[in-house]
Order: structure tokens, then C-alpha cells, then sequence
């Protein structure tokens, strides 16, 4: 009988350290989940930004991606309305007039854009922040980027 009142409370005590690995263990399953989440939806937002575009030639081209873009993610029918902040997302774009520019990265922004190009390199970033602020823990940039092959901007043969 004396060695079972030494065993009293060890239950509780097992429960409660199960408990708090449990309990940790859970919310490191949520925060993985939700910056994967985070991660397919960048993907998602540049991949239908990118196919929403119409083929549009001339200067401008930057805008009507900002603009489906922006269209995209305030969309409130999206499941991201509410689990993402779209505040927190950026588009942006480097031109190239030739493959070869594209290699040497030697590239123009929005702003420069007064030339035919033939490549397009878009990003799309989302500043993450985890739901979970522990110590190490901090925000950071998620960002996808896509090169394009420019075509519709037009063929040289093509006004003869």
C-alpha cells in the first residue's frame, strides 16, 4: 500500500506533459498548413493573373497585369478573403527586349517600358506573417515568379 501513494498524481503529471506536446505539436501542424496555404495561393494568384491577361500589345501591358491581378484577390467569393490579407500582396514585372537581354538580366521595369519586348518576368510576392509568434518565428516574403514568352507583341515578318 506504501509504494501506491507514491504513484499518486504521476497520472496527472504524464497527462499534463502529453497535453502541452499535444497542444504544441497542433498549432506547429495549423502554422505548416496555413504557410503552405499562403505558398499555393501566391502560386495560384500568378498563375490566373498571368491567364486572365488578354493578349495586349503596346505600352500598358504592366497595368492590365496589376489590374487582373487586383481583381483576383479582391475578389470576395475567394477563400482567401478572409484567411489572407490581399494588402499584403505585390505584383511586379522586368521586361526584356531579347532572349539574350534575358540572360545577361538585363531588364526594364514598368516604368522604362517604352519598347517591344519579348520576354516578361512577373512576380508575385505575399509578405507572410505566422499565426503563431514564438521566437524565431518572423515574416517573411513568399514570392513566385513566371518568364514569358511574349508573342503576341508581334513577329518582325509580320508586316510584309
Amino acid at each position: 500500500m506504501a509504494g501506491f501513494r507514491k504513484q499518486r498524481g504521476a497520472t496527472a503529471v504524464e497527462f499534463s506533459l502529453g497535453a502541452i506536446v499535444l497542444m504544441f505539436s497542433t498549432f506547429a501542424i495549423f502554422e505548416v498548413c496555413y504557410r503552405i496555404y499562403v505558398i499555393n495561393m501566391t502560386e495560384y494568384a500568378l498563375r490566373e493573373t498571368i491567364r486572365n491577361t488578354k493578349i495586349y500589345q503596346g505600352s500598358g501591358v504592366h497595368e492590365q497585369y496589376e489590374t487582373r491581378f487586383q481583381t483576383l484577390i479582391a475578389n470576395q467569393d475567394n477563400l482567401w478573403s478572409f484567411l489572407i490579407d490581399e494588402d499584403k500582396f505585390s505584383i511586379d514585372g522586368k521586361y526584356f527586349p531579347s532572349y539574350s537581354d534575358f540572360v545577361n538580366n538585363v531588364g526594364y521595369s514598368k516604368q522604362d517600358l517604352t519598347f517591344n519586348y519579348d520576354l516578361a518576368e512577373i512576380t508575385v510576392s505575399y509578405e507572410y506573417t505566422p499565426i503563431i509568434q514564438v521566437f524565431g518565428a518572423e515574416q517573411v516574403d513568399i514570392s513566385r515568379t513566371m518568364v514569358l514568352n511574349l508573342e503576341h507583341e508581334g513577329w518582325k515578318d509580320e508586316a510584309e
